[in-house]
């Protein structure tokens, strides 16, 4: 079939739209030996924007703008809509904010004027698609979806999101009509249209309710793959919100961008834990570091490994790693270079997170605030065995916080791994092939007045109380060793663990630089030695409040 557009008749026309009849040739049916009738001639109604510039021609942009408000936490991701009144359907619609392209405009520039007028945010076009059509039996009105990311940093969108300003943008018979933005969870998208469906009676747009569809079935597809990759590795394959992935990205400059470091330190706030990728730590590394910590440990020729003196594992304590190994000619030398190529990832990978963490602080005047604090290079790495168990299998790590700033934990996989979060219950911390998990240390915690979590953590067995983990989890792990490598980032010896920037008063209005203690009389307190004896014995006064929030909850609980 095709159009003569040349018999096109105008029926009726407005400012706004034209009523056309056309006229459409079908074709006759190819018949066996040839022949038949020379086709159809039909009529079709077709409305028509009179601002249409020409037949193909796009009259319009529909935009699709999601909010990262904690790039750490999708759950928390929102799409930004407008309600408005339609007089067309006699009802308030909930629709993507959309728009007329103006004469000669490129259809990203008039996303983003668009966007801007509709709802007051600053967008910035990510996608934008080819034209598609949104009635093709009624009209050729033709669109572009648009993609558009919001900057949540900016001051503006920060005020018009919180509604501090009023969208003065908004105008004419728009403001007439009501318009407002409007914003939607995206995880659950269909569900909250459904229910303004049924509380307010509102009307959908065709688009968004096709985009909440196709949303809800990869929701779907996720939690499918999440149940199948759960029944193979049963210690998780995937991040969770109390406990996000975070990709370490890098700037122009070989720093971490705005994004990674707020999204960093926002899982720091949260729970105190998060994990981590980047080029820095390749899986390829992590095998190899895993399989000679292993190898060297199984050494029992070294006087450096030794058994804990109250959790069921054996241990080695390397500080000072440079010289690892020089002196004992019963360590294989692929071991020795294998754990010192990764612990010099690891300080590298350091130094990142504590900018991070000082970016996401707000510590713009001063980003390597931290990092400054760490160039005695006092870190130290603990190689970690513990041997298989039973079903009476309790804690193979008993609940402790770490007494440094920041930890980086590598694990081989098998499950137990458990964090105290909020105070309230033990959830298993995922395992993400790849990734290395990563928790704020008690002094880090008290230099941000706790603003960073300091957060009790374990390793369960089937018997440990309190476990939300799934016992056929914990059988499974306990049946078999478990390996990991923790890497605990410890300052300069003579700050203070209770850092200031700069001089603060007392209640009695006296100059005051914060505790006495030095960090390394500290972590000598704290950690019950030095060297290979660092066991971690002692608690904090915080720890000891924690602990006697876990032990009031254990008495309440029915076992």
């Amino acid at each position: 079939p095709r159009v003569d557009f040349d018999k096109t008749e105008t029926v009726g026309s407005t400012r706004w739209m034209r009523l056309e009849t056309l006229s459409y040739h079908v074709p006759p049916e190819e018949k066996e030996g040839g022949g038949g009738d020379d086709g159809t001639n039909r009529k079709w109604d077709r409305a028509v924007r009179t601002t249409k510039q020409s037949e193909n021609s796009i009259d319009a942009v529909v935009i699709l703008a999601i909010l990262k408000n904690d790039p750490t936490n999708p759950s928390k991701d929102e799409i930004v809509c407008v309600k408005q009144f339609r007089p067309p359907v006699d009802a308030y619609t909930i629709e993507l904010p959309a728009g007329l392209i103006d004469p000669d405009e490129d259809p990203a520039v008039a996303a983003e004027r668009e966007f801007h007028e509709e709802t007051g945010y600053i967008g910035k076009v990510v996608t934008v698609l080819p034209a598609s059509y949104l009635s093709p039996g009624l009209t050729n009105e033709s669109a572009c979806i648009v993609k558009l990311e919001v900057d949540m940093t900016l001051e503006r969108n920060i005020q018009i999101h919180n509604d501090r300003i009023e969208n003065l943008m908004l105008e004419g018979c728009e403001k007439d009509r009501g318009l407002e933005k409007l914003l939607l969870p995206r995880i659950g998208l269909l569900g909250a249209l459904h229910d303004l469906q049924e509380k307010e009676g509102v009307k959908v747009f065709a688009a968004l309710y096709s985009l909440a569809l196709g949303m809800s079935v990869g929701e779907e597809a996720s939690m499918a793959a999440a149940a199948a990759a759960g029944s193979q590795h049963e210690s998780s394959s995937c991040a969770s919100p109390d406990f996000p992935l975070v990709t370490i990205e890098l700037d122009d400059a070989n720093n971490p961008t705005a994004a990674t470091s707020n999204a960093v330190t926002s899982a720091l706030r949260d729970t105190g834990f998060l994990m981590i990728k980047t080029p820095l730590l390749p899986l390829e590394l992590q095998q190899r570091a895993l399989a000679a910590a292993s190898q060297f440990l199984e050494s029992t020729s070294s006087p450096m490994v030794v058994t804990h003196p109250s959790d069921p594992k054996v241990y080695a304590m390397l500080q000072g790693i440079d010289s690892f190994g020089n002196d004992d000619d019963s360590i294989d030398p692929p071991i020795i270079n294998d754990l010192k190529e990764y612990y010099h990832a690891l300080h590298k990978t350091k130094f990142m997170l504590l900018h991070c963490i000082a970016v996401g602080l707000g510590m713009m005047d001063d980003p390597n605030f931290f990092v400054n604090l760490h160039d005695e290079n006092n870190d130290a790495v603990r190689l970690l065995k513990y041997p298989p168990g039973n079903e009476h299998t309790a804690n193979r790590c008993k609940e402790h916080s770490d007494y440094g700033t920041l930890t980086l934990l590598l694990n081989d996989g098998v499950g137990g791994l458990e964090a105290f979060v909020n105070n309230e219950e033990w959830r298993p911390i995922p395992y993400v092939e790849g990734s290395i998990v990563v928790n704020i240390g008690s002094i880090l915690s008290e230099w941000t007045r706790q603003e960073l979590k300091a957060t009790l953590h374990r390793v369960a067995g089937p018997a440990s109380v309190g476990s939300i983990t799934p016992r056929d989890v914990l059988l499974k792990a306990v049946a078999v060793s478990r390996i990991s490598i923790a890497y605990f980032a410890d300052p300069n010896g003579d700050v203070s663990t209770a850092l200031v920037r700069g001089k603060t008063k007392n209640e009695g209005g006296e100059e005051n630089n914060g505790d006495e203690m030095s960090v390394s009389d500290y972590i000598r307190w704290r950690s019950g030695g030095e060297g290979r004896g660092r066991s971690g014995v002692a608690f904090t006064s915080t720890e000891e409040s924690r602990l006697g929030i876990l032990e009031d909850l254990l008495e309440k609980m029915p076992y």
